[in-house]
């Protein structure tokens, strides 16, 4: 059927011809006398007749017209845009055809703009390294890319298989799809680490999953070599700033031991050299206590904080400004970790050259989380500091171990909070905000 029914009734056209003529007849034979009658119908039918070829002449150029639209529609129909109707014959439906160009060179362009986003999305979706599953509301594989083909099945097809079917080799990878779970994830081994990402989207008025998910484990490794490379680095650094004096004390010792007129003098300067050994020894003992503290930070024990003790037990080690009221809802937390993670930030502040009166704590309560922040007037950090402040093994101390502020932000995170760090006013900010967690979800409550 053709997209514009523009042919005219011709059959309506000349009845409507033919009364207006006939009417025109009578009116002339009782208007005239008698004797022009038959003048007057000679005239009628000669004016009949004219009009008939004229309707005639005109039908047929409209009918000529008419089907030269009709063509282009057809083609426009079949998705031909390049077909137009013929001007020549075109007079009395020339603006109709010019619309139906236009039209057909909007579709066109549109269609090429489409077509080359379908082959570019395509390409992408082809040569992308992450493996991409697109499922439907039953779990059945609507599309699946090369590198999910060659993750997965090695490289065979599996489009029209249900997706925990393709994953019956992988359970740990078939529990975390079903459970929409997001991130990082352990499959197959302890040694392979994917991201995955779940995407659920609605297409053509039905639910979808798209499954994103992407082999790190060579990130991972390598990533873990140059952690281990700069541990080693570091520690390589911190033992040998320690072991070296102290061997030489030692070895001076003993020759000042072996002197055969070991006096008072000698006793004393012996002392003294012990006693930075001892020093230093303690410091490296220290040293490498922290980096097992920061190995070992064991999963939070949520417990009801009672902030008062929390607050006096702070203020016996350093000193600072409470501002405004302690909470007053409950808020499970893991207090000794919370007291640790607080600890090491009112000691940074101190050795940031932070006063007491500028070292201020507050606590802002939202109905889902609990905000502290920590303000000092130590003078803040530089920009690249402020970058890399939360950054394993990054100092600016001379004897900083680079774990603090990390020690901190594992904190937080293993409690599903965050940590933040801003230049204000004469030193840093430092928020901390945690997620209410709610009493029934405790183990024994």
């Amino acid at each position: 059927m053709a997209l514009l029914p523009l042919k005219p009734g011709r059959s309506g056209l000349y009845l409507g011809a033919a009364l207006l003529l006939g009417g025109f007849a009578l009116l002339l034979w009782y208007a005239l006398p008698q004797h022009y009658v038959v003048f007057a119908g000679y005239a009628a039918l000669v004016l009949l007749l004219l009009l008939w070829l004229l309707l005639r002449s005109y039908l047929r150029q409209l009918d000529t017209e008419v089907m030269a639209l009709n063509l282009q529609a057809d083609s426009l129909r079949d998705q031909s845009f390049n077909l137009t109707a013929n001007r020549a014959v075109l007079r009395e439906l020339t603006p109709l055809a010019e619309a139906l160009n236009q039209m057909s060179a909007e579709l066109a362009q549109q269609r090429a703009t489409l077509y080359q986003r379908e082959l570019l999305l395509d390409t992408v979706l082809q040569t992308n390294p992450s493996a991409l599953i697109l499922t439907d509301e039953q779990g059945r594989v609507l599309f699946s890319n090369p590198a999910a083909r060659h993750l997965l099945s090695g490289g065979r097809r599996f489009d029209g298989s249900y997706f925990s079917a393709v994953l019956a080799d992988w359970p740990e990878l078939l529990k975390a799809c079903q459970a929409g779970a997001q991130g990082l994830i352990h499959a197959g081994d302890a040694q392979n680490v994917w991201h995955l990402s779940v995407s659920p989207f609605r297409l053509n008025q039905r639910e979808h999953l798209l499954y994103q998910l992407k082999p790190m484990t060579r990130e991972f490794k390598q990533e873990e070599i140059k952690a281990w490379k700069k541990l080693i680095r570091v520690i390589g650094h911190e033992l040998n700033n320690s072991l070296a004096p102290m061997s030489s004390l030692a070895f001076s010792g003993a020759r000042l031991v072996k002197k055969p007129d070991f006096s008072a003098a000698d006793q004393a300067q012996l002392a003294q050299m012990f006693a930075v050994i001892g020093e230093r020894a303690t410091q490296l003992n220290q040293f490498l206590q922290a980096y097992l503290n920061f190995a070992k930070l064991p999963p939070p024990q949520p417990s009801l904080v009672h902030f008062a003790s929390l607050i006096n037990n702070l203020q016996n080690q350093y000193e600072f400004e409470l501002l405004g009221d302690l909470p007053r809802s409950e808020w499970f937390l893991d207090s000794a970790q919370l007291t640790q993670l607080l600890l090491n930030l009112l000691k940074n502040a101190g050795e940031a050259g932070a006063s007491i009166a500028g070292t201020t704590l507050s606590f802002r309560e939202l109905p889902h989380q609990l905000v502290l922040e920590l303000q000092d007037d130590g003078g803040g950090l530089s920009a690249e500091v402020l970058q890399h402040a939360l950054v394993p093994f990054y100092t600016t101390k001379p004897q900083g171990s680079g774990i603090g502020l990390t020690l901190c932000r594992d904190i937080m995170e293993s409690h599903g909070g965050s940590l933040e760090l801003f230049n204000q006013s004469a030193g840093l900010l430092v928020r901390l905000t945690f997620p209410r967690i709610a009493a029934t979800s405790l183990p024994g409550i």
